[in-house]
Parts: structure tokens; C-alpha cells; sequence
């Protein structure tokens, strides 16, 4: 039993040592670590990497990011190095950069960050620049700001893989390097890039006239005042800041030039400067652009000869104008024409310019008044016309009556007509005068005098006096612009409540009762009365006179004949009587 034993533990040391021998002989796993340089950034960057690694010589590294095997690597003493691009398509995050094949595998991270690429580099306040990113949250609103701002100036959507592409439009800016970054919300955002901002000048029209003023309109510029020049002419000031944005607006009056090509500029007080060019060709306007016959209008042109003259052609009549400098000013009136539009040219032998004036109606009133200065009834008044169609007719209507004019006016072969008419008879106040021809109408506002005439002083039959058959009534004359009637009243008592006459409408100042109206005799205690007003045209009639009483007497009335028959009678009776006088005293 006991060699038993020691056999037993003799077999146990030797299974010990032949173990111990052999463990050394087994083969060792390798270690290994990556390192990445650098460790984050854009997609579709280059990473570095270096491997530290106990695997043999002349193993292959392969470099898997996410998974997906990129690049790979040879183990050279104890280490393994080499570059790999971030794909193109992964979005914002951390991705994990493993190694395959060294036996004892290791990893890292690398964190992708958002990136713009901008097209250009470099231009102008407004300019659509062409952007690329990738990195970016998929499907979500990318906001582009200028570094230290918190207001996007611009805005694009990412795809569903994270990337961005459109056209930003650069804002408004100093002169200098503008630092654009993007961000979708996300943490960090993208690194600036840089577009540098110059100054740019735009004008308003690029084919002025001299004379003209045109909008000069400024970006990209410093700080301060800016002068404005032409052709390296004397800088002027154009009174006018830059404003804190780099921008700027004003009006430049353009000086004399010739024709052809000029260069404007705009320079700020830290001599920065832009450029703009306009030409300056032949051209001509008019001021005012339209009017009525009898308007003046004034010729300006410029771009022509520098010395010489134009030939200035106008309503088919042609005049001469001097040039200085290229340019010429002259003025006309506007003859006797139809309305339209018509065509007015210069020339100056090598060059022509048109341009166009447009003739409209004008039809006017003389005189005019007003509430304050009214007219009268009767009061003559002159129309005019022009720019009509010729032979058209011409109606005037008062109040909306249409008046008789002899002769019937018609439009004349230039357009034009006058005539002249009487105000009728109406009432005080505002009426209305229309002039229509063809399809052209005016209406004016006159006012007739609202005065009433002056009370007339009654003549005869005087007062208390006994008046003969046929009464004659006499009274002093009235006088008034509008024309003045008359109204006589004979009444039976002194406040006329009992009238036996009311003649109107006379327009003599006296009035013969007729042998219909022949008055009763009455006595001194119940006379006649009598009284008279006058009344203009337009319907104002003064107060009546004072009620002045009169008789009438007993008178026979007997034919003619008969008359003569009485006298004959009366003359014989008359002989007789003397013949016997003439008896009787010779009896004695």
C-alpha cells in the first residue's frame, strides 16, 4: 500500500513538471490599441491611425468604422499605421473604429461634426453662392448665421443621409472676411469658412441723360462719407453715410458729357472703391411730358456733337438749336392741334433721338366766379376749346337746358372753337355750364348775383292829389347788372289787403291804365293806393315803394263825334248869347 501511495504522488509531480514544461511552449494572445488623429470631424474627412500591437510581423490590421471595413494596415515592429476617409453618408454622432485580424482586437471612437463647403470664396453683398454640407441631422431645417450673430440670414434642408446642397444669398456687410457657419440645431455646429465681402455699386439706369439724377446704390463698403466721381474727375461729396451694415443710397446729378461709355465711382473714407459704368447716348426729353394747346414745354438732349447744332423737329415745323457740350435746352409752345400723341426729333447730322408729347382737350370758361364775386343774369360769357376733333359740334347746356347758339359751333380744322353766350334768365346761386364735343365733356360753376335793385322813388300820381283818367303811373328808373322788371299794385286800401291791379313784368319805369282798367270816381275818404318794386333777373326784387293814395274825378265819356257835336253846339250858344248881349245894350 505505502509504494502504492508514493507511486501515485511520484505521478502527480511528474504531470506537474511536464506541464510546467510545456506552458511556455503554448502559443500567447497579442495585445493591441488604435489611436486616431484627429479623433472627430466632417464626414468625408481624412483620419489618421496608429496601431500598437504584439502581433507578428507582416500581420494585416483591417480598419472597420462602424462595422464597415474601410482600409487596412501591415504590423511592422510591434506597430501599424495608415489614413481612412470618414464615409460621406453618416449623419451627425460617435461611431466606433474597430481593428480586425491582430488576433486581440481594440477600437476608438470618432465623433462626426457637420461641414459647408462654400463655391466661391469671395464677391459681393446680394451674390447667390453655391453651398455643399454633409454631417448635418437628416431631414431637418440647416440655419446658416455670420459668426457672433443669432439670426440666420439663410436656410436650407438636409437630406435623409445628413447632407445639404443649395444657394445661400450673401447679406448685407462691411468690406472684409465674413465667417459663415451653419447648425441644425445640434451641438457643435459647423467650423466658419470664410467669403470675403468687396464693395459693388449699382446705378439706377445705365444710359442717363445729362442732367438726370440717378440712384447710386452702395455694398461692402467701410464706414464713413462717400464721394462719388466720373472719369477721374474731382471727387464731389455725396452727402450721404455708410451705414453700419456697409451699405449706402444717394442721387447723383450727371454733369455734362459726351456720348459714349463712363465710368462712376464710389469711394468710402478708407479709400475703399467700386465701379459702375453707364452710357451716356444721344437722348432728348420733354418737361411737362403732356399738356393742352397754349402749354409751354421745354427741350432738353444730350449725348449729341460737342459743338455744332441739332435740328429740332416739332408738329411739322423745324428749328435750329445750338449745342454746348453735347447738350441743348430750348422751349416751345404747343400749337393748335388735335389730342394725341406725337413725335418730336433731334438730329445733329450723325445721330437722331426721339421722343414723345402727348396733347389732351382743355376746354375753359371766361370769366370764372366765385360765391364771393358772383355774376349777373345777361352777363356775357366766352368758351374755348382745343385738342377736339375737328367738326365735331359743340353743346352747351344751363342747368341741364340746352342753349340756342347762332351760329351752331363746330370744331375747327385744328381742334379748337370759341364762342360766346349770355347767362339766361334764373335764379341767385350755383348753376352749372356743360360743354360737350365728340366724346369730351367740362362742366364749370357759376354763381348769379343774389342782390336785390335798389327800391325805386315813386313820381307821380302824387299824393293825395286827384289823378286823371287814364291814370298814368311814372316812377324813377331802376338800374341792375342782371336787367330789371317791374310790379305795380293798385289797391282799394292802404295795406293792400284788397288789390285791384298787380301788372307785372314791366320794363318801363311808368304805366298807362287802359280803357279795361279805367277806375271808379271816388272821393278824398276812400282814395286809391298805389305802390311798385322792381325785380332783377334772377329773381331779387327790391322792397315795394310806400302806398301813396290818389282820387279819381267824375268824367263823361262820349265818343268822338259826340264831342265834336257839344263844342259846335257850345260854340253857337256862345254867338248867340253875344249877339243878344250885343242887342240888349244897344236897346239902351
Amino acid at each position: 500500500m505505502k509504494h502504492k501511495f508514493l507511486l501515485r504522488v511520484l505521478g502527480v509531480f511528474s504531470t506537474l513538471a511536464l506541464l510546467i514544461v510545456a506552458l511556455p511552449l503554448s502559443p500567447v494572445s497579442a495585445a493591441a490599441s488604435i489611436t486616431l488623429y484627429p479623433n472627430s470631424g466632417p464626414a468625408g474627412s481624412l483620419v489618421n491611425f496608429s496601431i500598437a500591437t504584439t502581433a507578428t510581423n507582416g500581420t494585416t490590421a483591417w480598419i472597420l468604422f462602424n462595422g464597415v471595413q474601410l482600409t487596412s494596415a501591415t504590423v511592422s515592429g510591434g506597430s501599424a499605421s495608415g489614413s481612412f476617409t470618414v464615409p460621406t453618408t453618416v449623419t451627425r454622432g460617435t461611431y466606433t473604429v474597430s481593428t480586425l485580424g491582430l488576433g486581440s482586437e481594440t477600437s476608438a471612437t470618432f465623433t462626426v461634426t457637420p461641414s459647408i463647403t462654400l463655391a466661391s470664396a469671395t464677391g459681393y453683398v446680394g451674390d447667390s453662392v453655391a453651398v455643399t454640407g454633409s454631417g448635418f441631422a437628416p431631414s431637418t431645417t440647416v440655419n446658416f448665421y455670420l459668426s457672433g450673430s443669432t439670426t440666420a440670414f439663410a436656410h436650407l434642408n438636409s437630406s435623409s443621409t445628413g447632407t445639404v446642397s443649395g444657394t445661400i444669398t450673401i447679406p448685407p456687410a462691411k468690406q472684409g472676411v465674413l465667417s459663415i457657419t451653419a447648425n441644425d440645431s445640434g451641438t457643435p455646429g459647423t467650423a466658419p469658412v470664410n467669403f470675403t465681402i468687396n464693395p459693388k455699386i449699382t446705378l439706377s439706369t445705365d444710359n442717363p441723360g445729362v442732367g438726370d439724377s440717378i440712384t447710386v446704390t452702395g455694398s461692402g463698403f467701410y464706414e464713413g462719407i462717400i464721394q462719388i466721381s466720373v472719369d477721374s474727375g474731382t471727387a464731389a461729396n455725396a452727402g450721404v453715410s455708410v451705414g453700419s451694415n456697409g451699405s449706402f443710397s444717394t442721387t447723383f446729378t450727371i454733369p455734362a458729357l459726351t456720348r459714349g461709355i463712363h465710368t462712376l465711382t464710389a469711394n468710402d473714407a478708407w479709400n475703399k472703391s467700386a465701379q459702375a459704368t453707364f452710357d451716356i447716348a444721344q437722348k432728348i426729353s420733354v418737361t411737362p411730358t403732356s399738356g393742352t394747346v397754349g402749354t409751354s414745354i421745354t427741350v432738353k438732349g444730350s449725348g449729341f456733337n460737342t459743338t455744332g447744332s441739332v435740328t429740332l423737329t416739332y408738329f411739322g415745323q423745324s428749328v435750329t438749336v445750338a449745342l454746348t457740350s453735347g447738350t441743348f435746352t430750348t422751349t416751345f409752345v404747343i400749337p393748335g392741334v388735335q389730342a394725341g400723341v406725337y413725335t418730336l426729333s433731334a438730329t445733329d447730322g450723325s445721330v437722331i433721338a426721339t421722343t414723345t408729347l402727348t396733347v389732351t382737350t382743355n376746354i375753359t370758361m371766361s370769366p370764372t366766379n366765385n360765391a364771393s364775386t358772383p355774376g349777373s343774369v345777361g352777363q356775357e360769357i366766352t368758351l374755348t376749346g382745343s385738342g377736339l376733333k375737328a367738326n365735331d359740334t359743340v353743346l352747351v347746356t344751363f342747368d341741364s337746358a340746352q342753349l340756342t347758339i347762332t351760329p351752331s359751333p363746330i370744331v375747327d380744322s385744328n381742334g379748337g372753337f370759341s364762342l360766346i353766350f349770355k347767362i339766361p334768365t334764373t335764379t341767385a346761386g350755383p348753376h352749372t355750364i356743360t360743354v360737350i364735343s365728340g366724346t369730351t365733356s367740362k362742366t364749370f360753376t357759376f354763381f348769379v348775383e343774389g342782390t336785390a335793385p335798389a327800391t325805386p322813388a315813386p313820381l307821380t300820381p302824387e299824393m293825395g292829389l286827384k289823378a286823371k283818367q287814364p291814370v298814368v303811373f311814372d316812377w324813377e328808373d331802376v338800374t341792375d347788372p342782371s336787367g330789371v322788371t317791374y310790379v305795380l299794385e293798385i289797391a282799394t286800401d292802404e295795406n293792400f289787403a284788397t288789390i285791384l291791379y298787380q301788372i307785372k313784368d314791366l320794363t318801363d319805369s311808368t304805366y298807362t291804365m287802359t280803357e279795361a282798367q279805367k277806375l271808379e270816381s271816388v272821393s278824398s275818404d276812400s282814395p286809391y293806393w298805389w305802390r311798385v318794386k322792381a325785380v332783377d333777373g334772377a329773381g331779387n326784387a327790391s322792397a315795394y315803394t310806400g302806398a301813396g293814395s290818389f282820387t279819381v274825378g267824375f268824367s263823361l265819356d262820349l265818343p268822338a263825334w259826340a264831342t265834336y257835336v257839344l263844342i259846335g253846339i257850345g260854340g253857337l250858344l256862345l254867338l248867340a248869347l253875344g249877339f243878344w248881349l250885343g242887342r240888349r245894350n244897344a236897346d239902351y
